[in-house]
């Protein structure tokens, strides 16, 4: 999606809505725009070219946004529920934000969720450590093609090769 088509589905709400979360939350929001960079950075080193598509990098590449962004607000905040309430609620607008079809929305929604319990047992490990756990996770997705029971699978998930 071009910058250009991108400023087309923008809805005049969502960015009120940022708008009140930056003033709400600015460290939470700062902080997950560094996280943000952070991630596509990685995201681009270990798998070129490829992040983008409905495929095992683009669900390590949702996982690792959700653990830095928690990990990045945490920062500013030691009350654990906050910061993992601030994480899918943004992350989850963020899917609102950006159209998708169902299928590929929906494997981002479960894919942010399992970085975000990932983020839990792991809230301790450096960028790079959490990279390698990561890349372990990955060598066991699953590959879906419906949404049946993908509520039930525990794993990140993945639509193409």
């Amino acid at each position: 999606m071009s910058f250009k088509d991108l400023i087309k589905t923008i809805k005049i709400g969502q960015v009120k809505q940022l708008i009140i979360w930056f003033f709400k939350h600015p460290f939470f929001l700062v902080a997950t725009v560094y996280a943000t960079l952070i991630t596509i950075r990685i995201a681009q080193r270990e798998f070129p070219g490829i992040h983008g598509k409905h495929n095992k990098a683009n669900a390590f590449r949702h996982a690792l946004w959700n653990v830095l962004v928690a990990k990045k607000c945490r920062r500013f905040s030691n009350h654990l529920p906050k910061v993992m309430n601030w994480t899918t609620t943004f992350t989850n607008w963020h899917e609102d934000f950006l159209k998708n079809e169902d299928l590929p929305r929906f494997m981002d929604l479960h894919n942010n969720e399992i970085g975000r319990k990932l983020f839990v047992a792991w809230k301790d490990q450096n960028t790079e450590s959490l990279v390698k756990l990561l890349k372990v996770e990955l060598s066991n997705a699953k590959k879906i093609s419906k949404l049946n029971n993908l509520n039930q699978i525990e794993n990140l998930v993945f639509l193409e090769d």
